[in-house]
């Protein structure tokens, strides 16, 4: 192969890990945990709402505590819905009408 060529060939490849490394670090930044309740007193467990800052999702993470030791399992990750943005703060995106 001639020099010219193996030269950028050879950057092209080393730095294909160094892409994968920023890919996997924007992956770790897009998910935020939100502690809902810390489980300090091992009475009721801790809760963590995770949130997904691209795309707006949310799952609440929870531990079984001593309280409910006797139903379900031990852990759970449960999927409340989507977040939409909004236009201003203290805007109301969404509204439920009662009965």
């Amino acid at each position: 192969m001639p020099r010219r060529i193996a030269l950028p060939f050879l950057l092209v490849i080393l730095s294909l890990p160094l892409c994968r490394a920023t890919a996997l670090a924007e992956e770790i930044i897009r998910y935020k945990p939100v502690v809902v309740q810390s489980g300090d007193n091992n009475l009721f467990p801790p809760k963590v709402l995770i949130v997904d800052t691209k795309d707006g999702h949310v799952w609440l993470w929870r531990e079984r505590g001593r309280k409910d030791a006797a139903e379900g399992p031990d852990s759970q990750i449960i999927y409340q819905g989507r977040v939409a943005p909004g236009r201003a703060p203290g805007e109301a995106v969404a509204t439920v009408k009662g009965r």
